[in-house]
């Protein structure tokens, strides 16, 4: 295959469009997406099935470099090691010379550089796109990966609803692994590799890099968002390069008084020149992001947050024991808050404080069970100012939308009254409407996935997410309504089982194990659809009927009856037989293209005939 980036329009495609046609594992390459350094990106259709991927091919002349083979491997690992909704999913991967691909799911949409393309966008638009790259960073710095290349054309918008646009971070070709037992190769030999518009100065000079590097990054994208131009424009490189490390930008209020102040404070500091200077991970600059669009809206309307408060006072009288949680999954720690007002508290620690700007949960204990509320980081006090002052050391935290019954747990003990003795309120009517959302849970029961979400069994992967997505949130806005505390534990457990059903029905590979178990062949090829490979549906198989050696007698009786039909002529008969063959063996790829084959000669697009046993559409 030959490529190459000179700028003659015919030198561009005489490479790429020479391989349209041909067929790379299941899928045949339709239409050429894009190009780059390092490949082609191809729509791919699946020959027999119709589902649709985008795959990228490794260029020919760089196939056989052991280190680019290496980095083309890495993206594919760092991807399935973050696995985040955010970041594009990678299905599949061959490696091998002479084509080395990646499979990956297909996306409709465009990427932010077209939008940047038109111009300056409002601050709540920035904000919702640049959060949305906030929580993809976080999950990937969390697994100890920095992207190290993020730039409008790495993030792809797609419209879902009539929401914000839902942004996929793309191209982890020369992501780095912290952990990599691969130290010492081509992405630590000192080459800068990047795009310099949005190069971190310490990765222009080569420096070891971290997070914040992808944080310096995200700085230059939200600058584009708000101004429509680049924070600093050069007519080389290398004074492109000198200015990221040596120049300050202008402020973006100052080039667009339409820009909130706040706002460009925090674009500011995530291009800070120091890395240490900068926030220290992306679920910060996200919370700051958010501050700063709410003290915009504040005049309007009710804030996110509360106005900040006074100056702490210290109260030797209350020591309230409060449990705080710094992030998901960690242990909670008992800590005394020695100060309360209606939007925060003071709580006590002379360790390593939560950063400023962060999120932590802090939870009440009461008799019917922890009252919770997110928080946000607003105050530090170190041990000296502490013994300054003559306080405690510690931090001040500000109420995030707490729940009507966390606000009269707070009223409570500003009253000087014990916790315990506090009974949290209820409103009959928010009952009622809680337990008429939950009742037909309960009725549908748990044994049946596709049941227990009220959806049929060959519904599309997306729309699974998006119908679990849609039930997660209603489930967790009912937490939030004045209900016992029973009734909230009851929510909790339904909301659980629709997170678990949902990661199991959302994931292709996972779908699919669960469809054979119920002999649900339509799921199957729906997850064949949404991208599930020959291989991966063969691995599967084995398992499967490895476990089913009495299956094999019916499923050869049934497959001869099809067959013996089929060449009849007798086709709805064949039909049917073959649907009892595939609730046997639902994971058989030639069953489903045999089937298919008649379903098309019947004029129909699968459905099952009576003694399928109610099974859904062949897609």
């Amino acid at each position: 295959m030959r490529t190459t980036l000179e700028p003659s329009a015919q030198r561009r495609e005489a490479g790429p469009e020479s391989l349209l046609g041909l067929t790379i594992g299941s899928f045949q390459l339709t239409r050429l997406l894009g190009r780059g350094g390092m490949g082609a990106v191809y729509l791919g259709e699946h020959v027999d099935i119709g589902s649709r991927v985008a795959i990228k091919l490794l260029h020919g002349r760089l196939a056989n470099s052991p280190q680019v083979l290496r980095r083309f491997h890495m993206e594919a690992r760092a991807v399935n090691l973050i696995g985040h909704e955010n970041i594009v999913n990678i299905i599949d991967i061959n490696p091998a010379p002479p084509r080395p691909y990646l499979v990956m799911e297909y996306l409709e949409g465009e990427p932010l550089s077209a939008l940047l393309g038109r111009g300056p966008v409002p601050a709540e638009v920035a904000v919702a796109l640049l959060a949305q790259v906030c929580d993809a960073l976080q999950a990937t710095h969390a697994r100890g990966i920095v992207h190290r290349d993020l730039k409008p054309e790495n993030l792809f918008l797609l419209q879902r609803g009539h929401g914000p646009a839902f942004v996929k971070v793309l191209d982890f070709g020369i992501a780095k692994l912290l952990d990599s037992d691969e130290r010492g190769t081509d992405t630590q030999e000192g080459a800068i590799i990047g795009s310099a518009d949005y190069m971190a100065p310490e990765q222009s000079r080569g420096e070891a890099l971290d997070g914040r590097a992808d944080i310096y990054a995200l700085g230059v994208i939200a600058y584009q968002l708000v101004t429509g131009r680049l924070p600093f424009v050069e007519r080389s490189l290398t004074a492109l390069l000198l200015a990221h490390q040596t120049k300050q930008p202008i402020p973006p209020t100052s080039l667009c008084p339409d820009v909130p102040p706040a706002l460009s404070s925090v674009i500011l500091r995530a291009l800070a020149k120091e890395p240490g200077d900068r926030f220290q991970s992306a679920s910060t600059m996200r919370g700051a992001l958010q501050v700063a669009l709410d003290m915009v809206r504040s005049p309007a309307g009710p804030t996110r947050t509360p106005p900040p408060m006074g100056p702490f006072s210290v109260r030797p009288a209350l020591a309230l024991p409060v449990l705080m949680t710094a992030h998901p999954g960690a242990a909670a720690e008992q800590l005394t808050c020695t100060d309360l007002t209606r939007g925060g508290m003071f709580l006590c620690m002379d360790q390593l404080l939560p950063p400023l700007l962060s999120r932590v949960v802090v939870a009440l204990e009461h008799p019917d069970g922890e009252l919770t509320c997110e928080c946000e980081v607003v105050r530090h006090v170190q041990p000296e100012e502490a013994r300054a002052w003559g306080m405690a050391a510690g931090f001040g935290v500000q109420f995030v939308e707490p729940s009507v019954s966390f606000k009269a747990a707070v009223a409570h003990l500003m009253l000087g009254q014990p916790l315990h003795t506090l009974r949290p309120p209820m409103d009959p009517a928010a009952e009622a409407e809680v337990e008429q959302v939950l009742a037909p849970y309960r009725e549908r029961g748990t044994e049946d996935l596709y049941v227990f979400l009220a959806l049929p069994p060959d519904s599309g992967c997306e729309e699974l997410r998006v119908r679990a997505r849609r039930a997660c949130s209603a489930l967790e806005r009912l937490r939030e309504r004045p209900i016992s505390p029973a009734l909230r534990a009851k929510a909790e457990t339904v909301l659980d089982r629709v997170r678990k059903a949902a990661e199991t029905l959302s994931h292709p590979r996972r779908r699919a194990a669960y469809d054979a178990e119920r002999g649900n062949f339509q799921g199957v090829a729906r997850c064949l659809a949404a991208g599930l490979t020959a291989t991966q549906l063969e691995e599967l198989r084995r398992d499967f009927l490895a476990r089913r050696p009495h299956a094999q007698g019916p499923l050869r009786v049934h497959l001869a009856t099809a067959q013996a039909h089929q060449q009849a002529g007798l086709l709805s008969h064949a039909r049917e037989a073959y649907e009892r063959a595939l609730i046997l063996d639902p994971l058989s790829l030639e069953l489903h293209k045999q089937y298919l084959a008649v379903c098309r000669a019947l004029g129909t697009s699968g459905r099952p005939g009576p003694g399928s046993g109610g099974k859904v559409n062949l897609i």
